[in-house]
């Protein structure tokens, strides 16, 4: 499995998680354990004693009900639909515009910004999200080199 968060997911042990796209027979699952390994996280789910089982389970996502994440589990990569609505900004360039839209693409989503320096496309990584504010409905960015027009 590979992590979209920073926290190590043993601490979701106990927790259900749903399987999206569902593969055929097993909607959701308990995680009983995980552990790192060389190529990320090992999973062990409840239900799947199988090879067959596990490998149905490739390529899918597993989603985790927000109220069961520990108060300081942090999503590297936010899930980025919700925030239409939010300011943005970054240190070096200070008020980025609202997020107007935002854009499903296969890698990652992109927030279409509306702003002072007119429309900007920020992509939703790890690199770039650096924190957001849910009480004051702001999301601080460090922009990779090229988002903006070099004459900006």
């Amino acid at each position: 499995m590979v992590s979209a968060t920073e926290t190590p997911l043993s601490v979701l042990a106990g927790c259900e998680v749903w399987l999206v796209p569902p593969p055929t027979g097993v909607r959701t699952a308990i995680l009983t354990s995980a552990r790192m390994v060389p190529k990320g996280t090992l999973l062990t789910l409840s239900g799947v004693t199988d090879i067959d089982t596990a490998r149905a389970l490739v390529g899918r996502d597993l989603l985790v009900d927000s109220s069961a994440l520990p108060s300081d589990f942090f999503v590297a990569e936010p899930a980025a639909e919700g925030f239409d609505g939010f300011s943005v900004y970054d240190d070096t360039h200070g008020d980025l515009g609202t997020i107007v839209e935002t854009i499903e693409t296969g890698a990652n989503d992109v927030w279409v910004l509306a702003g002072p320096l007119g429309e900007i496309l920020v992509p939703v990584i790890e690199q770039v999200v650096l924190e957001i504010d849910l009480e004051r409905s702001t999301i601080k960015v460090e922009l990779l080199a090229g988002l903006l027009d070099e004459a900006e």
